[in-house]
């Protein structure tokens, strides 16, 4: 058993200084950034609307309430969704009149039932209504109640679970978002360099949303540096591998619609993707290897550097080899539907990965993986560094006769609890190494 301090180890005034004359650049960069990227221009309407939009005549978007279901036209048995949508009548309610709706063949076999809740396009004041001989045409299932539901359960998990922390947390998650959507997200749709945009929202919240949730002290200033380092390699790599690998080509509708629209390249969308991801997972490792160096060095104060650095990429290790798990699985989960079509086809391995979409997903694991394993390490270091500045060892007591329960060398590492306001002395290099044996 042997003693241990809790306060929590703190920067030397001089080390303090060095971190406060590198953020106030930083900040002052970032906000410098957001005023010349600002989006100037009028907001850009790209063709073809949104997923709950139509160019026809007089149609709106609207919400109606499904009424009744009659099959009896379609023949017994009949499974054929598309089939099935054409001899199916369904019935509809908006604001008190009822109307007949069309339902396409992925709706129906999902199953459409008497009480849902349906976004539908409205054609009752089209001059296509009776060409399209319907009223209202499916499109999509309304999940505003359920998710809002989902969104409040998840808050409440993590006030209960983490307290003033978690609300503060989940309030830097909010203000993330502002950034993405009202100046990330326009900045680059207004013609702005696309990778200095994503750079820009990256640092901002990264300084909002590290000291928010975390409180502003040292300890938090070394995971941002951490994750600036991070960043820096992660988009460095990114933007030379989505160049090698000759990632500029559009795969999907939104990528045509994108690149055919606006002056965005696949390209920059890629390693922007690649830098906003990596920026959650690397917030993540940053915060926890620096926690991780502050509290060994709470509970050790006498521990080297070097013993320091060793013990916490001890744990560092453990949290590469899980989010490197995370990140990987996140990006399948996401292409799940891709993977099941392409392993349906006899085609080799290698060359599903290197195709199409899923080689920028495989390109984004490795980026962000690569990223992230390097961070832990710089993280670590720069919060030994940081912590041991500011670490003292307790001075011997005066006197030269051992008071009872003091540490001799034939008794290495334990002491009495004679006297427990004295201070415990320093232990040599050779009691630190027995001590670690015995434990």
């Amino acid at each position: 058993m042997h003693m241990t301090s809790h306060h929590e180890p703190r920067a030397s005034p001089r080390v303090r200084l060095i971190m406060l004359a590198c953020i106030i650049p930083l900040i002052v960069v970032t906000i410098a950034g957001l005023f010349v990227l600002w989006p100037s221009g009028p907001d850009k309407d790209l063709p073809g609307g949104g997923p709950t939009t139509n160019s026809a005549e007089g149609t709106t978007d609207t919400k109606v309430t499904v009424t009744a279901v009659d099959a009896s036209d379609c023949e017994p048995g009949e499974t054929d969704p598309m089939v099935r949508a054409d001899c199916t009548t369904y019935t509809v309610e908006a604001d008190g009149h009822e109307g007949n709706l069309y339902v396409t063949p992925d709706a129906v076999k999902a199953g459409v039932d008497v009480g849902d809740t349906i976004k539908v396009l409205d054609f009752t004041q089209s001059p296509d209504r009776a060409e399209m001989g319907t009223d209202y045409v499916f499109i999509d299932f309304d999940r505003n109640v359920p998710m809002l539901a989902l969104a409040i359960i998840y808050a409440i998990v993590v006030l209960l679970v983490a307290g003033l922390r978690g609300l503060r947390a989940l309030i830097g998650l909010g203000f993330a978002g502002a950034v993405l959507f009202v100046f990330m997200l326009p900045a680059m749709l207004d013609g702005k360099p696309p990778v200095l945009v994503a750079m820009v929202s990256a640092s901002l919240i990264m300084v909002i949303a590290l000291y928010l949730a975390h409180g502003i002290s040292t300890r938090t200033s070394t995971a941002l540096f951490g994750t600036v380092l991070g960043i820096v390699i992660t988009g460095i790599l990114g933007a030379w591998m989505t160049s090698w690998a000759n990632l500029g080509i559009a795969y999907s509708e939104d990528g045509y619609l994108l690149v055919d629209t606006t002056d965005l390249g696949m390209t920059d969308i890629i390693v922007c993707a690649i830098l906003i991801t990596g920026l959650g997972v690397l917030n993540d490792v940053t915060i926890t290897q620096a926690s991780a160096v502050w509290e060994l060095a709470a509970a050790a104060p006498e521990m080297k550097s070097a013993q320091l650095f060793a013990r916490a990429m001890r744990i560092g290790r453990d949290h590469i080899a899980s989010t490197v798990y995370t990140i990987t699985f996140a990006y399948v989960g996401s292409a799940l539907m891709t993977l099941i079509i392409v392993s349906a086809h006899d085609q080799p391995l290698f060359d599903t990965f290197t195709l199409g979409d899923m080689s920028v997903e495989v390109v984004s694991i490795l980026v962000c993986s690569i990223g992230l394993v390097v961070a832990i390490p710089l993280t670590t270091g720069l919060g030994v560094l940081v912590v041991k500045s500011g670490v003292r060892p307790p001075r011997r007591p005066t006197g030269s006769a051992a008071a009872p329960g003091a540490i001799t060398a034939a008794d290495p590492g334990t002491i009495t609890a004679a006297h427990p306001a004295e201070e415990r002395p320093p232990m040599t290099r050779r009691e630190a190494r027995e001590r670690d044996q015995n434990r």
